[in-house]
Parts: C-alpha cells; sequence; structure tokens
C-alpha cells in the first residue's frame, strides 16, 4: 500500500544537510506499521512528505499504486493524516470544524453535514458537537483531530504520536481505535515515541536513525536477531535461598553471575547455553522453595536503543 523507494530530503545551498538519506521500506495493504527514530531522526520529515506536505529531492513515492509526484491529487484522496498537533480554528465549533474541512475534499454539504455528526458520535463527541473547540480537553482535541483524518475515507492514515499527551484511559481508547480501523481494512502507519504502545499494536516495524533506515522487519524477527550472541538473563522467584545455594548456582557451567534479588535472584548465563534445568535442580537440592524461573525477552525497546546507539527516542 505505501511504498518509498531512494528517498531523500536535502536542506540548504552548496552545504546542504540531508535531513533523509536513501530512506526506502514497504508497508503492505491492511498492516499497523511503527515507524521509530530518536528527535532529529526524519520521522516527521518523512510524514510531511508522505503527506504532500513536502517536497522530496529524490525518491519515488506510491500511494495504493499512484505515484506521488505524478498524480498527488490521488494520493491525497487516498490519505489521511492525523498530525501530532491540531491549529484548530478556537470560535468554531467541532461540527463547525469537520464541516470545513470537508470542503478541502470538496464533499456536498449535506454529505459533509451526516458525516461529521457521524464522526463525532463514533469517537465520542456526540455531545460535544456543539461547543467551541476553545473549550476541549486535550484529549477531546486528539479525538477530533482524527475524525477529520477519516471524514473523507481515505484507505492509508497516517497518525504522527496519537497517543501524546493522554492518559491511561486516553492511551487504551485510541489503541482500541486503531485496531478497530485496522479490522475495517485500513492501512495505518504510526509514528510514536512510545514503544510499549507499537509493541502492541504493530507486528512490523523500521527504525530510521540519522535520516537513515536502520531496520525493516518483523519485532519478532529483529528482536530474535538482537538476542543472538546476547547473555541469557534468567530471573529466579524463589525464597529461602540460602548462600550456599546461590555458590551451588554460581558453579554451574555457564553461569556468569548471580545476584541476589527481592524476589529471589537474576542469574546471568553465557550466549547460547540453557541452564534453565540445573538451576532449578541446585535450589530444590539444597532446600530452597522454588516459585518460577523466567528467561528474560528481548523487546523492543532494548532494539531500539541497540539500533540507535541508545539516543532519546
Amino acid at each position: 500500500m505505501i511504498e518509498v523507494q531512494g528517498l531523500v530530503k536535502s536542506y540548504g545551498g552548496r552545504r546542504s544537510v540531508r535531513a533523509l538519506d536513501d530512506v526506502s521500506f514497504t508497508v503492505p495493504r491492511g498492516d499497523i506499521f511503527g515507524f521509530l527514530g530518536p528527535n532529529g531522526a526524519g520521522k516527521t520529515t518523512t510524514i510531511r512528505i508522505l503527506s504532500t506536505v513536502l517536497d522530496p529531492t529524490a525518491g519515488t513515492i506510491r500511494i495504493d499504486g499512484h505515484d506521488l509526484g505524478d498524480d498527488p491529487l490521488a494520493v491525497k484522496e487516498r490519505l489521511g493524516l492525523m498530525p501530532d498537533e491540531v491549529a484548530f480554528y478556537p470560535t468554531l465549533t467541532g461540527e463547525q470544524h469537520l464541516r470545513y474541512y470537508a470542503s478541502f475534499h470538496k464533499i456536498p454539504r449535506a454529505e459533509a453535514r451526516k458525516r461529521a455528526k457521524e464522526s463525532l458520535e463514533r469517537f465520542g463527541l456526540g455531545d460535544a458537537g456543539s461547543k467551541k473547540l476553545k473549550a476541549y480537553s486535550h484529549g477531546m482535541k486528539k479525538r477530533l483531530a482524527l475524525a477529520q483524518c477519516l471524514l473523507h475515507e481515505p484507505e492509508v492514515i497516517i497518525m504522527d504520536e496519537p497517543a501524546n499527551g493522554l492518559d491511561p484511559q486516553g492511551m487504551r481508547y485510541f489503541r482500541d481505535l486503531i485496531r478497530s480501523l485496522n479490522h475495517e481494512g485500513k492501512t495505518i502507519f504510526l509514528s510514536s515515541h512510545l514503544l510499549s504502545e507499537v509493541e502492541q499494536l504493530c507486528k512490523r516495524v523500521g527504525i530510521i536513525d540519522r535520516g537513515r533506515i536502520v531496520a525493516v522487519d518483523s519485532i519478532e524477527n529483529l528482536t530474535a536477531r538482537l538476542a543472538v550472541g546476547a547473555p541469557a538473563i534468567l530471573h529466579v522467584i524463589a525464597t529461602e535461598l540460602s548462600d550456599a545455594i546461590l555458590e551451588a548456582v554460581r558453579a554451574i557451567s555457564g553461569v556468569t553471575a548471580v545476584e541476589r534479588t527481592e524476589a529471589g535472584a537474576t542469574v546471568t548465563a553465557s550466549p547460547g547455553t540453557d541452564v534453565g534445568p540445573e538451576v532449578s535442580k541446585s535450589i530444590v537440592l539444597g532446600g530452597g522453595k522454588l516459585r518460577e524461573i523466567r528467561t528474560e525477552q528481548r523487546n523492543l525497546e532494548d532494539l531500539f536503543l541497540s539500533l540507535t546507539k541508545g539516543g532519546p527516542a
């Protein structure tokens, strides 16, 4: 649904700076694709080019088979953008704002009125449709921004920090909404600093750093590669772990470190070794009461920090 090939964006004259350098990735139809990177990595520039706000210096972009350079109007018809911050007219009501926005897409007035009311109801703003936007809370403005984004019924939705500034209830609301839109067949391009939210919603991600794509794959595949060559870490939940038991665990072949914790102990082992059975045996034979041994799994945060050299999210 989204095809980006060799995207370049340069700023300046003779000593130009490349904000994007040969960026390429694809997003399959019906996918929820996470787009991640540190501040200044090129996420916003990419989103602005995808949404036709900026022109690229070089490269090609195709949305649903339409080339952005050759047919930008066809791309705009198929694309909905929910930016991080939307500039609303404070003296307009929610319904007036949506009807005004509908005029840019040449939606007939009667149809615009109908869509505006339906959108306000769908996103929990039915009672607030007649209120002026200056009275809207941050969460209400976020929902209105999504209603605006979907008003012309696009196939592709670009969402930039949709849960930014929301409380846990608001974050869950948007998470459920994104899943619902995806079940309706929408392709969603999601940029967020909230890695836990991305991990819950996306199967595939693209990570950009310093204007270059450093990874595009499923989270599962990327974290599996990260685990290769990394020490195995076991979290032991147990009671009555004597010093003698911990010494016995330290003596197990492959174990490189043992640290006592409030819940029991943390055991570090050499890459590729499975010391779990031996650790369990040592604890039980030593008289400890074992409740659980859990191997630590690499997650999206570990992956992000590894690929971006620990840069800020």
